[in-house]
């Protein structure tokens, strides 16, 4: 397991330069061929936005749970990154069946594959989150002096992803349903997590289960810092939840990456 970790480490960091450029490439692709290119990347989380906000608060007439701030801004501070983490939790897992083409042709680390894809999504999270600073400097809704904390929560969501990614490519490659199966899932944590609703009012039992949702951590992380003013201390027993069970992710996804590696090229 350690030298599986050992390897993964290595590659990143002595082709890091690369990585970044592939990242940026990524995400600049994505647009390629549009009118609007870059700006897409405040449109996109823009539309969403508006969609999400006319169907709870509009037509479900659904309130911010606590404070002052209205739904709209509650909402966006916590589906953006919502839509980083499911996104990424996606095209993370078909990361290197995707870019097999390249990999036939080109020489590439196969760790920096995956992690190349979590940083390109972690580019275009930056700037959604422009966008909700935006609206809540429009809506003249006041940000917590806490919001130094914010680099913290997206950290920690970007070395949660990184295990991911390294974890569920390998299983994509090997097991193609997988990836079926990981769209139902992510449907699934959509509705449990606090993202378009709150879970306070829910029994404490039911809340004590839905806590174990390690991403439930950092969308409350995110409200906590930009908007209620909660310290990282007042969390600090979630916080050790979620490390553990991203640290243990990413030892597990690194082992399995190293595992079924040699087989990448011939199942894809």
């Amino acid at each position: 397991m350690f030298s599986a970790i050992k390897t993964v480490i290595l590659e990143c960091w002595s082709n890091r330069q690369r990585l970044l450029r592939l990242a940026n490439y990524e995400l600049k692709a994505q647009n390629n061929g549009t009118v609007f290119g870059f700006l897409w990347n405040f449109f996109n989380p823009a539309l969403q936005i508006l969609v999400y906000w006319f169907v709870f608060s509009i037509g479900l007439q659904v309130h911010a749970p606590k404070g002052e701030y209205p739904y709209l801004i509650w909402m966006i501070v916590g589906i953006i990154p919502w839509f980083y983490i499911s996104a990424t939790l996606q095209t993370s897992a078909m990361s290197i069946y995707s870019y097999s083409g390249v990999l036939k042709r080109v020489y590439l680390p196969l760790s920096i594959v995956p992690i190349k894809t979590v940083f390109s999504g972690f580019i275009g999270h930056i700037w959604s989150m422009l966008v909700v600073f935006a609206v809540m400097f429009i809506c003249n809704a006041p940000i917590n002096p806490l919001v130094y904390q914010l680099p913290y929560y997206m950290f920690a969501i970007v070395f949660f992803l990184i295990g991911w990614g390294l974890f569920a490519s390998a299983i994509t490659v090997v097991f193609k349903d997988f990836q079926k199966i990981l769209s139902a899932l992510i449907r699934f944590l959509f509705y449990i997590s606090p993202i378009v609703w709150s879970q306070e009012n829910l029994p404490d039992d039911l809340q004590k289960i839905l806590s174990y949702n390690p991403f439930s951590y950092v969308l409350q992380g995110y409200r906590n810092c930009m908007l209620y003013g909660c310290s990282l201390t007042e969390t600090r027993q979630d916080g050790v939840y979620f490390w553990i069970v991203s640290i243990l992710l990413f030892l597990f996804g690194a082992s399995i990456h190293m595992k079924f590696r040699k087989k990448f090229m011939d199942l894809i």
